[in-house]
This record gives structure tokens, sequence and C-alpha cells, in this order.
């Protein structure tokens, strides 16, 4: 089976020669030595950045050639839009990419929030406020949401997204990222980092 993304020579502004392969069912990590190259690796992963040499397949194609909402993306401080409530922000992409609210939007956020390590009792609170009401890890956690509910093939996610967060609501939410890479034979997560990441993941380079 091809890989669900692979990176065969990859030079742009701020990266040459990346090569690496992410099969379906995995949760990985690309290290990177900066920020810079960090941003560039992301762009070019999410279809932003057009390489300068080399190739990047996705589902054995051209990346240029997936179909909206296949890829999705966590930023690291959420990248939530003030003038919506949390719960616009989570189901948004769901309507910007075609899908439309299934009729069990309300079980699909249960079960993540649950995952995520929310107490039952705060769903509602939390996703009724602005994002200028919540906190930091609020935010980060909203922002994780919306990406495991719109569920693309590939979740890219900025590894900087668990800077500040404990270890107990670290491990809950890299829980909840190896099991939605797990639910589906064409499904994974890259986590993209600048330094030593703090994720029990493997890191590209490192003996497997």
């Amino acid at each position: 089976m091809a890989p669900l993304l692979q990176f065969s020579g990859v030079a742009g502004e701020e990266v040459a020669g990346l090569s690496f392969a992410l099969a379906g069912g995995e949760t990985r990590v690309l290290q990177l030595a900066s920020e810079a190259e960090k941003i560039a690796a992301i762009d070019l992963a999410l279809g932003e950045e057009t390489p300068a040499a080399g190739s990047i397949l996705f589902l054995g194609r051209p990346l240029e050639q997936s179909e909206p909402g296949q890829i999705g993306w966590v930023p690291a401080h959420g990248g939530l839009i003030s003038n919506l409530k949390t719960w616009e922000n989570v189901t948004l992409p769901l309507w910007f990419h075609g899908k439309r609210l299934p009729p069990d939007t309300d079980a699909i956020l249960a079960r993540w929030l649950t995952a995520l390590g929310l107490d039952g009792g705060a769903w509602t609170d939390f996703m009724a406020r602005p994002p200028a009401q919540l906190k930091p890890l609020e935010r980060k956690l909203a922002g994780l949401l919306r990406g495991l509910v719109l569920a693309p093939a590939l979740l890219v996610v900025d590894g900087a997204l668990f800077d500040g967060v404990d270890q107990a609501m670290a491990r809950s939410w890299t829980a909840a990222l190896e099991e939605f890479a797990r639910a589906g034979e064409m499904r994974a997560v890259l986590a993209v980092s600048h330094g030593p990441a703090s994720l029990p993941w493997k890191t590209y380079g490192e003996p497997l």
C-alpha cells in the first residue's frame, strides 16, 4: 500500500532535501531545526506552498490534486475566528468543505470532548463562549477539537500546541490523536516541531 503522505527530496524557501513517508494509522513527529523550517514544512504539507524541487504525494497522487477537507490543520494557539462562538468555530470547516453537519454531530463532539479530557458538565459553557472569553488552553483545545471533528485523512498539528499543557492533559490529547489515526485505514497524524518534541511518538530520523 502506498504511503498516505510522501515527501521525496522536497526543497522550498527554508527546507532542502526533505524526505519521509507517513503511512495510514501512524502518529509521527517531523522535527526540524528552526521555526522557519517548521512553518515552511507545514505550508508544504497543507499545499499552501509549492516545492521548488522534489515531489509531495498524498494518497498516491500529487498533493495539489487532493480534495478539500482531506487535510486538516491544528495551529498552536487554536486559530479561532474571533466573532464566532466556539461551537461555530469547531463546526465551520464541515460547512466550508461541503460536508454539512451530520445528524450525529453532537455525539461526535461529545466523543472527542470526552477523549480530550473536558468534563461533561462544562461542555455547554465552553462551546457557547467566543474565543475572547476562552483561556489560552481552551483555545488550543477548541482548535484540536475542530481538527478531529473534520475527520480528514491527514491531520497536521503544530507541535507547539502542546507547549504549556500539563502532563495529564497532554496524555489525553495524544491518546485522542492516536485513536483518530487508528480509526481508518488511510488516516494519520503528523506533528511538526522545531527542536526536541515532548510527544511520545516516533520522530523522523530516529530508528523505527
